[in-house]
């Protein structure tokens, strides 16, 4: 997410949980207001609120309304039109001038309908009173992209996919690799760059993994707090699609604008533009560059920083292409239309047997020595295949 737009709620917080955050007292003071407008918060924002395990032997953190927010700038609620849970999320105009105005652009028609178009789309746009240079943007609530983890190296590929369609937005054909060359690239090509690609900001609607809900604190739970949420189906069997989300170092080029200007730094302060303060940037390039970088991050040599993120098994046949997108030289790195033809022909040479074998995290095991995994794999393959569902996860 933008740097400067989540400020983390008070680390105190778990010595008095009955306490709102000085981060969470806005959104009680928005309370009635949202309510009035067809928003219902969590009860915790409720001012009328009493915590619900005073005076009882309830434990307080075993408490849904004992749940703080974890960024000043986000909340949720539940729409009272449909009774469906959504994200409100506080945008400061002064700070991110323009990320309404790409929301907007990319929701309307033709944009929003374009199956290439991976952007969340807002359900509305609120007007806070006393507050005219801020919005509160209403989405859907959505899931981390790896949550639950994958299964499968296609269910995998097919995130990637979909990761590549929101940044380089090229329409596939049912064959895959047919006609790549005629691709049509979405934000790109309507002169959109992201401006902060990173894996944060990429979410995945698990409505269909879910079909009950979830918790939107700790989305381990379920939506009542009564106990703990489990998947129903896997991205196999319920494809899911992902998200590309927080416009707020987002810019929309014109027509006859430049498209070399000084770039902000987003998440990925790796790029090597950044550091070369002689030439200007192209933020079309750096988009490139943080695709690749993520995937790279993510699935081939995991975090430098973190111990836990080792990246996965089994992903080096994407080596010579990330290694290509993140060229320290942006003009050598490949174009949009050339990254999606390689990954495209990268995925037709991979046998359907590779791409559903499992997906196993680096650190927690290797594939196939555990008996009970690799039984408990062969019958979910087999079950895949008798149920005619693609080793990639397609959505009709």
């Amino acid at each position: 997410m933008s740097t400067e737009q989540e400020n983390p709620v008070a680390e105190d917080y778990e010595l008095r949980p009955e306490q709102l955050t000085p981060e969470e007292i806005p959104w009680r003071d928005r309370y009635s207001w949202l309510l009035s407008v067809g928003y219902r918060l969590r009860e915790r924002y409720n001012p009328d609120w009493k915590p619900s395990w005073v005076g009882t032997k309830k434990e307080a953190l075993a408490c849904e309304d004992a749940q703080p927010i974890f960024f000043a700038s986000i909340n949720h609620a539940v729409r009272s039109e449909t009774g469906d849970s959504v994200v409100l999320k506080h945008i400061d105009h002064a700070k991110f001038p323009r990320e309404i105005e790409v929301m907007k652009f990319l929701s309307e028609e033709p944009l929003a309908s374009d199956p290439r178009n991976h952007s969340v789309r807002p359900i509305e746009i609120l007007q806070p009173p006393n507050e005219e240079n801020a919005s509160i943007v209403v989405i859907p609530l959505l899931r981390y992209y790896d949550d639950p983890p994958f299964d499968t190296i296609g269910e995998a590929l097919d995130f990637i996919l979909q990761f590549l369609t929101v940044r380089l937005a090229s329409a596939f054909s049912s064959q895959r690799g047919a006609d790549c060359r005629k691709a049509m690239h979405f934000l790109h090509e309507h002169r959109v760059i992201h401006g902060d690609v990173s894996i944060n900001n990429i979410m995945m609607d698990a409505s269909g993994l879910y079909p009950t809900g979830f918790h939107p604190t700790r989305p381990d739970k379920k939506t009542d707090y009564s106990g703990y949420s489990s998947p129903k189906y896997s991205r196999t069997e319920k494809p899911p699609k992902y998200y590309m989300i927080d416009f707020g170092l987002a810019k929309k080029f014109n027509e006859g604008d430049p498209i070399l200007p000084t770039a902000r730094p987003g998440t990925d302060r790796s790029v090597p533009e950044y550091y070369d303060k002689t030439k200007p940037i192209n933020p079309f390039f750096v988009d490139v560059y943080c695709v690749g970088n993520m995937i790279k991050t993510e699935f081939l040599d995991g975090e430098p920083d973190d111990e836990a993120e080792q990246g996965y098994y089994n992903f080096e046949f994407l080596r010579p292409l990330i290694t290509a997108m993140t060229d320290e030289d942006p003009e050598k790195r490949p174009t949009m239309e050339g990254v999606l033809a390689q990954f495209n022909d990268i995925v037709n040479g991979m046998s359907s047997s590779t791409l559903r074998s499992e997906c196993v995290k680096k650190g927690e095991r290797i594939p196939g020595i555990y008996l009970r995994h690799s039984i408990e794999q062969w019958f979910k393959r087999l079950s895949y295949i008798v149920r005619r569902l693609p080793p990639i996860p397609s959505r009709k």
